[in-house]
């Protein structure tokens, strides 16, 4: 019944965006909730850091799990696990224990489960999409997750609002189930570079390789090497922007609804990723592409200082939804590219795995890095010198772009 690509990667875009909208309504639960208790960026910041920080610190195992278990095995497990873990925390919550320790340790159990989610993600992904498509399907799936990230946090903060955080727990359970089902019908398709990585396929007695030489693979493969540097930017000063989100909301009106308001914004801007791959990237190259999203972002995030001048009320909050919208799309635009770069990104020789683990410890470091520091800028000042902060880096790194002329061929890898 789905044999077919265009219906394997559908069933797939559907699970996705049921799996994002239970991660937008946990985000919510998590980052929101702890910047509501405290009253502090910082421990935003910190809950956001249990949910990545697993990615570092499990490098290795997760490297090894994907090497000796299907990719399929390891989602499927790892769901069901946080399924599970989002039931035992409503029990407590509906205990009455609901409180910023209690928070930080759910976030750190589901950053456990992401650890491994996230590499067996994307080698799924390799198993079941062409090849030579592969910018074209990733950017296809961040349309779907957009979707539901969008409804996730408009859902969750209708539900923080009316319901109680209980309900984020039990209505992300549910939300998790579509993913399941979605995997267990799904089978690679036969001609998608899915062999590379199976673990069938790898030598049964290859070491592992040391972290250290997983990084001398990627340092002398060129488009892995460019989509490292591309990563390191994105998570130091995009992604986190999502964890200082609550006290960007804050400066608008202090709820959860205007929270949901202004991520959806933000996640809003990701469902045109597919139509700007599409139109634009037919036309132009994927250097030409990069260097148009970081100028973009560069300017948004350069006037975002003159958002807070203006008077509070409906202006101000439709004022900021349409600067985040662009700023989300151009964040995923550039994210497109990298993750292509970790899925075709070189011979295999057993490294796929330990590649696709260092990018998401690599991610998960310095995203937490990029929160931290954001959020001691907001602290110390204000939202608005963060946003500054974060758009000269972005256009710092137009020089590098503008040097790796080998971005204009993400698929063509050659190893040196």
């Amino acid at each position: 019944m789905f044999e077919s690509t265009r219906a394997r990667l559908l069933l797939l875009g559907i699970g996705f965006a049921a799996s994002s909208f239970a991660a937008a309504v946990m985000n919510l639960a998590y980052s929101y909730l702890t910047y509501q208790i405290t009253g502090r960026a910082s421990i935003a910041v910190v809950a956001s850091a249990c949910l990545v920080l697993p990615l570092a610190v499990l490098v290795k195992a997760t490297g090894a799990v994907l090497r000796r278990r299907s990719a399929k095995a390891v989602l499927v497990t790892t769901i069901i696990v946080t399924i599970a873990s989002y039931l035992a925390g409503t029990i407590a919550i509906m205990a009455g224990d609901i409180s910023v320790p209690f928070l930080l340790l759910m976030a750190l159990v589901a950053g456990v489960g992401q650890a491994f989610i996230y590499p067996a993600w994307m080698v799924f992904v390799t198993q079941t999409a062409p090849r030579d498509r592969m910018e074209e399907v990733n950017a296809g799936l961040s349309s779907w997750w957009a979707v539901g990230a969008v409804l996730g946090v408009l859902s969750g903060g209708l539900i923080q609002g009316h319901l109680g955080p209980a309900w984020l727990f039990i209505v992300s359970s549910v939300a998790m189930i579509p993913m399941v089902l979605s995997l267990a019908v799904i089978r690679s398709a036969p001609n998608s570079g899915g062999d590379v990585v199976s673990p069938e396929a790898e030598p049964a007695k290859l070491d592992a390789p040391s972290l250290k030489e997983t990084l001398a693979y990627v340092r002398r493969t060129p488009i892995l090497w460019a989509g490292l540097a591309m990563l390191v930017v994105t998570e130091l000063v995009g992604y986190s922007l999502l964890s200082v989100m609550p006290a960007l909301a804050n400066e608008v009106d202090p709820t959860p609804e205007t929270y949901a308001l202004l991520m959806a914004s933000f996640y809003l801007g990701l469902f045109f990723v597919d139509i700007w791959m599409h139109r634009i990237h037919r036309r132009r190259s994927t250097r030409s592409l990069i260097v148009i999203a970081l100028v973009i972002l560069f300017a948004l995030l350069a006037i975002s200082p003159l958002l807070g001048l203006l008077p509070d009320g409906t202006v101000k909050l439709v004022m900021f939804m349409v600067v985040l919208s662009p700023i989300g799309l151009m964040i995923v635009v550039v994210e497109t590219f990298y993750e292509s770069a970790q899925q075709v990104g070189g011979t295999d020789d057993g490294n796929v795995p330990y590649v696709l683990a260092l990018f998401s410890a690599v991610g998960a470091v310095v995203g937490t890095i990029g929160g931290f520091a954001l959020a001691a800028v907001i602290d110390l000042s204000n939202v608005f010198y963060a946003l500054l902060l974060a758009g000269l880096i972005w256009g710092a790194f137009l020089y590098y772009v503008h040097r790796a002329r080998h971005l204009d061929s993400v698929n063509a890898v050659s190893v040196e």
